[in-house]
């Protein structure tokens, strides 16, 4: 009997070590590789429906770490707001992530969701009071809903706005502004959405500083040359811009991922086969997906029935993908 109940407690206490065991190298898989080994939904405007910082991310991820499965689908929407605000002369108003958020969710099922807003939401006007709080209660209404699916948010803060390459058409104080016509000193407004979205970061609540270190690289480059931007339309970062964001992305995701020399990287990459496959492959999924969660934009609805063809297609660069790893 004696002999029994040991075996018993030997047992229990074998299996209890390997749990341990399992756990803790999950928690470090977890840790050293935050966006490995689950789904990734990236949310976003136009910059993230470009895309060129998801395709520069996934492609270092997969070189650096041929061994670990990778699963991002970005969706991001040229013109969506989170904060369900627009321009007053608009003709129809800003796409807004809230009335596709449900739908991305359960489709897509993800466990980190990493969302940037920012940009529109200000709707290109000095800084409001309302419109600042509609933006506050966009981005924690997304939390909550994130977190009633069990997955874990990343925020990441707006980027930069230069206004030297459109110096023509920003408009001062008291003259009337749109995406058009955007207020002077908007990056100001931009800070301030920034600021506010690194005030609420807790352990739970992961925000990346997208704005912070990509004003501080445009000062640097017009110190060099005063005319010099990686922003040419004053909103949207070129690839090298795209590449500062995936650069100061994996530095807080993956530290040991190390980007240099960002305008000879760019020419490497663009005769590198892996990087056009992955490439290719995320602006597939990207707009299969988009079309399947569905979207309204300028009083269309956007919406398509069939997410196979998508998949299908991606499986065959998938192969592709695989001769290069």
């Amino acid at each position: 009997m004696k002999s029994t109940v040991f075996i018993l407690i030997f047992v229990l206490t074998l299996v209890t070590s390997c749990k341990s065991e399992n756990k803790s190298e999950l928690d470090l898989v977890t840790k050293t590789l935050p966006l490995h080994h689950k789904r990734v939904l990236i949310l976003g405007n136009s910059i993230t429906q470009h895309g060129h910082y998801v395709d520069f991310i996934e492609y270092y991820l997969r070189k650096q770490y041929t061994d670990n499965q990778l699963d991002i689908i970005s969706i991001g929407l040229s013109g969506e707001t989170i904060s369900g605000t627009s321009e007053d002369q608009r003709e129809y108003p800003r796409p807004n992530v809230r009335a596709r958020l449900d739908s991305a969710l359960a489709q897509i099922k993800p466990d980190i969701v990493i969302a940037c807003y920012g940009m529109n939401d200000g709707n290109y006007n000095p800084i409001d009071p309302l419109r600042f709080q509609a933006y506050k209660d966009g981005i924690l209404e997304l939390k909550t809903k994130v977190d009633g699916i069990g997955a874990q948010l990343i925020l990441m803060t707006p980027t930069v706005f230069d206004a030297d390459p459109i110096a023509d058409r920003v408009s001062k104080d008291g003259e009337k502004f749109d995406y058009w016509h955007p207020y002077y000193k908007y990056n100001e407004v931009l800070e301030a959405y920034a600021n506010w979205l690194l005030s609420i970061e807790t352990d739970d609540l992961r925000v990346i500083d997208l704005h912070h270190p990509l004003d501080s690289l445009l000062d640097d480059v017009k110190r060099i040359k005063s005319d010099s931007t990686f922003i040419p339309d004053g909103v949207h970062p070129n690839k090298i811009g795209h590449l500062y964001m995936a650069q100061t992305i994996l530095n807080n995701l993956y530290p040991n991922i190390i980007i240099e020399h960002p305008a000879s990287e760019i020419k490497r990459l663009e005769a590198d086969s892996l990087y056009y496959f992955v490439s290719k492959r995320r602006e597939l999924r990207s707009e299969g997906w988009r079309h399947y969660i569905g979207y309204i934009k300028n009083g269309d609805t956007v919406k398509s029935d069939d997410i196979s063809s998508t998949k299908a297609e991606v499986q065959k660069i998938d192969i592709a993908i695989a001769q290069f790893m």
